[in-house]
């Protein structure tokens, strides 16, 4: 089971060090040419991504909560797509992109969401709730387009 931790202020507050480095990292992450030198930067802020990931270049993934986004295998993320672990009223939880799912182009995941196990985020879409496996979602906010099992 995947717990989504919240946190309070003062852990929040905690490390200003930490996330002025993160910021750094994450900024030099998102116009790395290089797509293992991406992943190998979003891993140093504390990310946990899986084998065979792509994640495309101006992507954003949060430079203050890293430790709370988990990208599993054969996962891709288009370009410009963002992941927020914190948000509105200082909610903070974690995103879980699951094995094989693809994330489209412009797509904004925010806290607390789970995308499925083979599933499809359409480009633009703002998820703020979870995607089941094989499912296509899309819009805003992103609904249910399509069951994908065969």
């Amino acid at each position: 089971m995947f717990m989504n931790p919240v946190l309070n202020r003062k852990e929040i507050k905690k490390n200003i060090v930490r996330i002025f480095i993160n910021k750094i990292l994450n900024l030099t992450a998102r116009n790395c040419i290089s797509n293992s030198g991406r992943i190998f930067l979003y891993r140093l802020q504390g990310m946990k991504i899986g084998k065979n990931v792509f994640i495309g270049i101006d992507c954003f993934i949060d430079d203050q909560f890293p430790h709370l986004v988990k990208i599993e295998d054969n996962v891709t993320i288009s370009f410009r797509a963002t992941l927020v672990a914190h948000g509105h009223h200082n909610k903070v939880a974690a995103i879980r992109i699951k094995k094989n799912a693809w994330i489209g182009t412009g797509a904004i995941i925010l806290q607390g969401v789970n995308v499925g196990e083979n599933s499809i985020v359409a480009a633009g879409a703002v998820v703020n709730r979870d995607v089941d496996d094989f499912t296509l979602a899309g819009g805003v906010p992103a609904k249910k387009i399509k069951n994908l099992r065969c």
